[in-house]
């Protein structure tokens, strides 16, 4: 009995060794492995660092001071002095930040339903799977695929002032849709921009949509058949109630793009900006880029946390929408998953 008592201990201690070795060599091959992870992702967080946390930081520091880094005899704190100059109306560069609120919002207001209403209705349709569905739905995803500088040669040649322009070509006129004084009086200007960032913000929200009407249960839909429903009564009581969170999303994502409103304008200007205010991220770029502007960094810096504070705002709305439309994709899921066990339900009881 000694005997077999003194050999149960020499197992468990043999055991309890080999658990140790292996619990050592696992935490040995998990540093190996997050060194490793961390040796991937090393350079992104440098550069994220260089580029984003350390000009954020300067230039929270900036907006507080009078800064010019040209004159070093310049620099001072001024406290929230360039915060409160932000909303001194009687600051020509006042109006000019203030105006290029006031331009980026009549965008928005114009250009957001519009880039919801559009995919929604083109998702519904290619939903049905007409013929040729699949290439159209290709053709619509298209432009996301083109970036804004191919987007801004694209409508260049199509609304150029000659008769080059294929536009003008087929309309046999010279109209000069990008030309004129740059963004003040020339409505033509406006539009060109308009059309052309509605076509190339169209194929995102098309996919977003399609794919949440494929959420929706068909059993809705045939119960609405049933209650002498049409294909719009269909759309206000069936679809739209099922993919309300969608449309938050797509509405917040264009509201989004729309705020940062920049590279197709400076595209269809021909890499040029002077002059040009149609959204704060433009007022912002263009003042800290011409030198002869240094003088007011600080009070540019100012602006820019202003409306970092605004897009702060919507994205944590945005963020929101999209947990809503998570919980939203569980709820059909098990809605599906009700109407396949009542189908199959009401099948094996027929059958029996």
């Amino acid at each position: 009995m000694a005997n077999n008592s003194i050999l149960e201990e020499y197992v468990e201690t043999l055991e309890e060794a080999e658990i140790a070795e292996k619990k050592k060599a696992q935490k040995k091959s998990l540093r190996k492995e997050s060194a490793f992870g961390m040796a991937l992702i090393a350079p992104y967080i440098l550069i994220f660092i260089i580029f984003s946390i350390i000009p954020t930081v300067m230039g929270i520091v900036f907006s507080f001071m009078s800064y010019n880094p040209y004159n070093t005899a310049d620099i001072r704190f001024v406290g929230f002095q360039n915060y409160i100059n932000i909303f001194n109306f009687d600051l020509p560069i006042s109006k000019s930040f203030w105006s290029s609120f006031g331009t980026m919002f009549v965008y928005v207001a114009i250009g957001t339903p519009l880039a919801v209403i559009i995919p929604f209705f083109l998702a519904y349709y290619i939903n049905m799977e007409p013929p040729g569905y699949k290439f159209f739905r290709a053709l619509i995803y298209f432009p996301n695929v083109v970036s804004i500088t191919i987007m801004g040669i694209i409508f260049g040649n199509m609304f150029a002032g000659d008769s080059s322009g294929l536009i003008n070509s087929w309309l046999g006129t010279e109209i000069h849709w990008l030309s004129g004084e740059p963004w003040k009086d020339d409505i033509l200007r406006w539009v060109v921009i308009f059309i052309a960032t509605e076509w190339w913000c169209t194929g995102t929200n098309f996919i977003i949509f399609a794919a949440a009407f494929r959420d929706v249960p068909k059993n809705l839909y045939e119960a609405c058949e049933m209650d002498g429903g049409g294909k719009w009564q269909k759309i206000l009581h069936v679809t739209i109630p099922n993919i309300k969170s969608t449309v938050t999303v797509c509405l917040f994502n264009i509201l989004i793009g729309y705020l940062g409103l920049y590279g197709q304008v400076i595209v269809l200007n021909d890499f040029t900006n002077a002059n040009i205010m149609v959204s704060p991220t433009m007022f912002i770029q263009h003042y800290l880029s011409d030198f002869s502007y240094a003088r007011i960094t600080g009070y540019v810096c100012a602006c820019a946390l202003m409306f970092g504070i605004v897009v702060m705002f919507f994205s944590t709305i945005q963020r929101k929408a999209m947990g809503e439309h998570r919980k939203k994709s569980k709820r059909t899921e098990d809605c599906i998953a009700y109407f396949a066990d009542r189908d199959r339900f009401t099948t094996e009881v027929g059958n029996g």
